[in-house]
């Protein structure tokens, strides 16, 4: 500024103010920005939320089709399994019962596995041998109760079902609701199936989820199912938030889900297995 050049009295002062009227517009600007970028995230946040929906509940279906001794598709929305939930081997009969090894042994292979506590109403294959009459076939009882016993005999050491560190383990006494094929011998192979249902339903938030029922034939009248759980979702309504179809010709399942919108479908393809 040259000597004696004066400037208009305020000037400072506007200045100042325009610095601040610009200082405000910018920090509008960032804070615009800022909340259209945690949206855009949010919204990013609920489509992959979405997304991982569907496609957990197609893993989830494939899986116990793949599984399954049997499926009966019901409709577009659910479908009926039965599932191997033990196997192993009988190593010893005890009136309308039977019993299995321990499924956790020390040291070498257990003769026995369970994926799932086996409970009443499950279905128990036993393979029999007769070679006096129609040779090995596969006989079924349900399990009408289910006991544990850690005695060492029978199942233990002394009768060859393990070793002597091992006599202790839990074993399993399933009491049948059928008479024991008399041509049951100690070492016959064993599986216990569990019967459910996988299905879409409408939860009570308004939710469309996917949910198992355990089902099991408990009383007279026929197979009587419990209360649905949840195991995947949220997903579309019906029409849309599931799709399940079989091709016997070509023995395959095809299943495909949709979480909320605008989530995609996701969809996969299951090999029919033979369930003898």
């Amino acid at each position: 500024m040259k000597p004696g050049v004066h400037l208009p009295r305020g000037y400072l002062l506007v200045e100042a103010l325009c610095a601040l009227a610009l200082s405000g517009v910018l920090a509008l600007s960032a804070a615009l920005a800022l909340g259209s970028a945690r949206r855009s995230m949010a919204s990013a946040a609920r489509l992959a939320s979405a997304e991982r929906s569907g496609r957990e509940a197609v893993s989830i279906i494939a899986a116990l089709l793949h599984d399954s001794r049997s499926v009966t598709i019901e409709g577009d929305t659910a479908a009926s399994l039965s599932l191997t939930i033990a196997m192993g081997a009988v190593c010893a009969r005890d009136g309308m019962a039977i019993l299995l090894p321990p499924t956790a042994v020390g040291s070498g292979t257990a003769l026995s596995a369970r994926g799932q506590p086996v409970e009443v109403g499950d279905l128990l294959s036993i393979l029999v041998v007769d070679s006096l009459a129609l040779g090995a076939r596969w006989e079924e009882s349900l399990v009408d109760s289910v006991t544990v016993r850690t005695t060492a005999s029978p199942c233990g050491s002394a009768d060859g079902w393990g070793l002597p560190a091992d006599d202790g383990s839990p074993r399993l006494r399933l009491v049948l609701r059928d008479s024991l094929p008399g041509a049951l011998q100690a070492g016959a192979p064993v599986r216990v199936s569990r019967r459910g249902r996988v299905s879409l339903y409408e939860s009570g938030t308004g939710d469309w989820m996917i949910g198992w029922r355990r089902c099991a034939d408990v009383l007279p009248s026929g197979v009587a199912c419990g209360v649905i759980q949840p195991v995947a979702g949220p997903l579309r309504g019906p029409g849309s938030g599931l799709q399940l179809s079989v091709d016997s010709t070509a023995g395959l399942f095809r299943i495909e889900a949709a979480g909320l919108p605008p989530a995609r479908p996701t969809s996969m393809t299951v090999w029919m297995r033979d369930g003898s």
